[in-house]
């Protein structure tokens, strides 16, 4: 669950820049990105102004926006001119069906400064969008979704709000993949495993294969409600990477009796030990481990960080 490298794929394409005319030949066969850098007097708004003038740019299947800057400066600037122009010159773009809203890395910004904004315009004016990403929780929402195509949502942040994790939830959408960074209090987050009840009680979206809760320091938790939940019943993927899992968390999802049934469980970043580790892999046929964590000790008291926070 790396934000240190850049999208080289999405939606199946291969993501390529867009910086000047003629920077892409093809635009059926790539996943365009717009982005500034420090070194930019132009914004999101004017690569984008550049590339809709482009022939063939209405083959458009997938879109990135990388990095948003004004003058070379990122701090407090959300996508919202750029999600305004999107949206106003939606008719240009009649086959877009991924939209990835914050391809940023630690070193253009830290996940707690990305500025975000209201993604209800965009609902409405791509109806054939099929998936959709979004990276930064900082004044975003989700708002309403009412999608007849959204199969997959994820939402990347270091500190989630309860208000995304609504909206989230309400989608009136066929999801099939959900997918979000709980995050940590220190910055921003203020859910429980308690608001996560809606999906744990299987009622939302009957589609739904792939369950991501990740990034969270309430990990052990979630995978103990996990345990009994009516949604392991129908879910393929259960995704906890990032978060904090440890043995009680780990065990807990053994006793389910459900993970066999898994066809993949990732709990990368993960502080279980070696011998749990070992029986968990043994309960579930494709257990995805990497990145193992050793708690800090001071103070007499170990401490558990999550994967993405600042």
């Amino acid at each position: 669950m790396s934000i240190y490298e850049n999208l080289t794929n999405f939606a199946g394409l291969p993501v390529v820049d867009f910086r000047k005319s003629g920077d892409i030949k093809d635009f059926a066969a790539v996943a365009p990105r717009v982005r500034c850098t420090y070194d930019d007097s132009e914004t999101l708004v004017d690569f984008l102004t550049l590339m809709f003038a482009e022939p063939g740019i209405a083959a458009t299947k997938a879109l990135v926006l990388g990095a948003w800057m004004e003058n070379g400066e990122s701090y407090e600037i959300s996508p919202a001119k750029a999600i305004e122009f999107l949206v106003a010159r939606k008719d240009a773009l009649p086959n877009l069906k991924a939209l990835f809203i914050g391809d940023i890395i630690s070193e253009e910004n830290e996940m707690s400064w990305i500025e975000q904004t209201d993604l209800a315009p965009i609902w409405a004016a791509f109806p054939l969008l099929e998936e959709v990403g979004v990276r930064g929780g900082n004044n975003l929402r989700l708002s309403r979704i009412n999608h007849s195509h959204l199969r997959k949502l994820v939402v990347q942040t270091g500190g989630m709000a309860k208000t995304i994790l609504t909206d989230a939830f309400e989608a009136n959408a066929p999801l099939e993949h959900l997918e979000l960074w709980l995050g940590s209090d220190d910055y921003g987050a203020d859910t429980s495993v308690k608001d996560l009840e809606p999906i744990m009680a299987g009622g939302l979206f009957p589609a739904l294969t792939y369950l991501g809760l990740c990034n969270s320091e309430y990990s052990d938790e979630i995978a103990t409600r996990l345990a009994s939940a009516p949604i392991m019943e129908r879910i393929e993927t259960l995704d906890l990477s990032g978060g904090t899992l440890k043995d009680a968390g780990a065990q807990a999802l053994m006793a389910s009796g459900q993970i066999g049934r898994l066809k993949a469980l990732n709990i990368s970043h993960h502080y279980v030990s070696a011998p749990v580790l070992a029986d968990l892999a043994k309960a579930t046929p494709k257990l995805i481990h990497d990145d193992p964590q050793t708690a800090d000790e001071w103070d007499g008291e170990k401490h558990y960080y999550i994967a993405v926070a600042e």
